[in-house]
């Protein structure tokens, strides 16, 4: 065993949380490292001060338990068949949905009918996004997809607070 007034060097992180955002903080921070740094005596010492990463709310949350939709943390009305066939879509991004799947799997209808009334459910669905309408994409002659994954999250419960 080494005796510890061998050592030569010693690493200790010392990492402090701040729960605001902004350059006052980060102005702060820095007063605090070097605070630190005086009371330790430890002039040459790296203190790493964490600050916050800034939660980005995603473009769309769809909370599946409470069917609800929220734009930007803004609720959106659906209609109980809107609401599944938005949440079909994005709950299964990256491919392409043809419309007689979708009035399978959403209307849970197999005979064949006017598809169009998926393409109508879509453009109210797009209208009542707005500035998030962009995040279904049409495939001309096929159906729809859902590319933007990272501006869409879909939540299986409902989170607590």
């Amino acid at each position: 065993m080494t005796a510890l007034s061998e050592v030569a060097e010693v690493e200790v992180r010392v990492v402090i949380r701040v729960s605001a955002t902004g350059t006052p903080v980060v102005d702060a921070a820095g007063r605090l490292a070097e605070a630190l740094r005086a009371a330790l005596d430890l002039p040459d010492a790296d203190v790493v001060v964490d600050l916050p990463v800034a939660r980005v709310e995603p473009e769309l949350r769809i909370v599946a338990d409470s069917r609800r939709v929220l734009r930007r943390g803004v609720p959106v009305e659906l209609t109980r068949l809107e609401f599944d066939l938005l949440h079909h879509l994005c709950a299964n991004p990256h491919r392409v949905h043809r419309r007689t799947a979708l009035m399978a799997s959403v209307w849970g209808t197999t005979s064949t009918v006017d598809t169009r009334t998926v393409d109508v459910h879509v453009r109210r669905i797009r209208h009542k996004l707005g500035e998030a309408a962009s995040i279904i994409t049409t495939v001309r002659g096929v159906g729809y997809r859902v590319d933007h994954v990272g501006e869409v999250v879909v939540e299986r419960e409902t989170p607590v607070g």
